[in-house]
């Protein structure tokens, strides 16, 4: 069976670990001094019956008022199943340790948390966890071919996450097909009902990749989380373009919800790259590219533009941005598929580009710059910041979000630990704070890293092995 991989170098998730940390050409620096915990050891408990909520903040699934951190684990081991994966979830001072069981038990190869959402599914004011499992197989497993994938849904309860529904490609009332269901999540109001919608990336879905909405229209998870439409590539798509690979949503059009922004960075003939802007209700598409009217660069060999994406106001002006991740981007001195990287941010409404293409000073062969993104703001301004990853090269780099001119270096950060932990794989920034996963240290069992203080590094204790910070949530 196929196992997790990231779209940035279509990789299984540890061979691309590993290939990109040994390939590298770069001179690597010494590796640090381990990071000091962030705390003592935390106890690690089951999640227990749901009750009332108060919270105010969809990353709040316990609503104790405080935001919560989710962190992915695709490779860890389960009652004996290797490769069965698990997601650890810090919140109310313990941590949780979250797992496949019941009707659907954890099985070798799945893969579950290798993609994860938060978001307010059933507007009951508690937070609620979308687990991605894109390598689940239901019935016999056959050798060499992706997964089926399905969605594990946690709801949000003041005792922590509480096991809702199962989603897969059956929940759409379709067969089910090496689809890849859950490789790539999101949850954000698209059509104006105050509750979330969950969004799931389907990149293997026949005819190029798709985008699966459920609870739209009120349908939330009160009433089972019942599926909407299920949005196919753009006419021409194929099977390599992973159309739904990846995901974010943004009001990028100013009319108070949200719209979808699909990542295919295997569009185009060699990997160039493309992402559409989507509205599920008017069924609106826009296509992006760098050869579209006010993008800058050009489509090139590998460039796999739209291999991240987040969404974010990084101007102040009442509507959200765009920012593209470019791993495969060279300068034109290096071989095309050299992976040194770059960022692209796109400006609603108009969707152009406002300043030039953000890249590194001093890139390096395989740094992968532009992998991973976060939106968010880190520095207290209410504008919001751009955390940007270069896990081949053991670094990331934050732009500050300024009103009515948009992402400046000045103020921004510069953490590179480097060595081969493959540091910035997954970010997110939460309640003022970077976290970064580095799913290559401690010898591929991972970790999660807290950024504060400029650019000191502590350690987050979460119990969970098996790539742990593949994802971030």
């Amino acid at each position: 069976m196929s196992i997790p991989r990231r779209p940035a170098f279509r990789l299984t998730a540890a061979t691309a670990l590993a290939a990109v940390a040994a390939a590298s050409s770069a001179p690597v620096p010494p590796a640090p001094r381990p990071a000091a915990p962030i705390a003592a050891a935390v106890p690690v408990r089951d999640a227990v019956p749901a009750g009332p909520c108060r919270g105010s903040s969809t990353a709040d699934l316990d609503g104790d008022g405080a935001e919560d951190v989710a962190a992915g684990a695709p490779y860890a081991t389960v009652g004996g199943q290797a490769r069965a994966g698990a997601v650890a979830v810090r919140h109310g001072g313990g941590v949780v340790r979250l797992s496949q069981r019941g009707t659907d038990p954890a099985e070798r190869g799945d893969g579950f948390g290798a993609a994860l959402a938060v978001g307010d599914l059933n507007g009951d004011r508690c937070g609620d966890l979308a687990v991605g499992v894109p390598d689940e197989t239901f019935g016999a497993r056959r050798s060499g071919t992706d997964g089926q994938g399905a969605v594990q849904v946690f709801f949000g309860s003041p005792s922590g996450p509480v096991e809702g529904p199962l989603l897969s490609m059956r929940t759409l009332r379709r067969p089910h097909g090496t689809d890849r269901f859950g490789a790539a999540l999101a949850a954000a109001d698209v059509d104006g009902d105050r509750d979330d919608e969950l969004l799931v990336g389907v990149p293997g879905l026949p005819g190029g990749g798709g985008v699966a909405v459920f609870g739209l229209r009120g349908r939330g998870a009160a009433r089972g989380l019942r599926p909407g439409p299920l949005l196919r590539a753009p006419s021409g798509a194929v099977g390599t373009d992973d159309f739904g690979a990846v995901l974010a949503a943004g009001d990028f059009d100013g009319d108070g919800r949200a719209e979808i922004a699909v990542g295919a960075p295997g569009d185009g003939e060699y990997g160039e790259g493309a992402v559409t802007v989507l509205d599920p209700l008017t069924r609106a598409a826009r296509r992006l590219t760098q050869a579209a009217p006010g993008v800058h660069g050009a489509p090139e060999r590998f460039d796999r533009f739209g291999a991240a994406l987040a969404a974010g106001d990084f101007d102040d002006d009442g509507v959200d941005d765009l920012a593209v991740g470019v791993p495969g981007e060279d300068d034109g001195r290096t071989p095309a598929g050299h992976s040194e990287g770059a960022v692209q941010v796109l400006h609603g409404p108009s969707m152009r580009q406002r300043a030039p293409i953000v890249s590194q000073r001093r890139p390096g062969a395989y740094d992968g710059f532009g992998a991973a993104l976060a939106a968010g703001d880190l520095d207290g301004d209410a504008v919001a910041d751009l955390a940007i990853g270069a896990p081949g090269r053991g670094a990331v780099r934050t732009l500050r979000g300024v009103r009515h001119r948009g992402l400046s270096e000045r103020g921004g950060l510069r953490v590179e630990p480097g060595g081969r932990s493959q540091f910035g794989w997954a970010l997110l920034i939460r309640n003022r704070t970077l976290y970064v996963g580095a799913p290559g240290a401690r010898g591929f069992a991972g970790a999660v890293t807290v950024v504060s203080g400029g650019s000191s590094l502590a350690t987050l204790p979460m119990p969970t092995d098996g790539l742990l910070g593949y994802a971030l949530g």
